[in-house]
């Protein structure tokens, strides 16, 4: 009987570290890149979107359409990113709209013994914010209204 508990209990670990890896492989990998005056930013690349999180602040850019299929192009009215330049895809080009040159950044190296994550966009769509409360939406009740039976009584 012991034993009976024993592997249910090793199938359910099992199960539950196989769901976590499916969701961390499913979300996006943290892309560290390092700029010019000591400044840096990890980047997030999803299909539709890029979230950056730097020391300036944070910045969600829609993907934009380009030329070249597998181009990770992304920006906003205020700045563009391309990202995977160079000969080993390291580098990322920042066009800010009030800057008029362009700022080249570098990903930094992973930490010794993990393998480098391929600059790529994560295949599937990124992190939304829920829609705004609709005060005039329907509401879903157990209410019933009419002449049907209300229960015992």
């Amino acid at each position: 009987m012991a034993l009976v508990h024993q592997a249910r209990a090793a199938i359910c670990l099992i199960v539950i570290g196989a769901l976590t890896a499916c969701a961390a492989l499913r979300d996006a990998p943290r892309l560290a890149y390092q700029c010019p005056q000591g400044l840096g930013f990890e980047a997030r690349l999803y299909e539709d979107m890029a979230l950056l999180d730097g020391q300036r602040g944070h910045a969600v850019l829609e993907r934009q359409p380009s030329r070249q299929g597998d181009a990770l192009i992304y920006g906003d009215p205020t700045l563009s990113a391309e990202f995977g330049l160079g000969v080993d895809r390291r580098l990322v080009r920042l066009t800010y709209a009030g800057i008029p040159e362009a700022v080249t950044c570098t990903r930094v190296a992973p930490a010794a013994g993990q393998p480098p994550a391929p600059v790529r966009a994560a295949p599937r769509p990124g992190p939304r914010n829920p829609p705004p409360y609709d005060p005039d939406a329907p509401v879903e009740t157990n209410i019933r209204f009419g002449d049907g039976n209300v229960g015992p009584g």
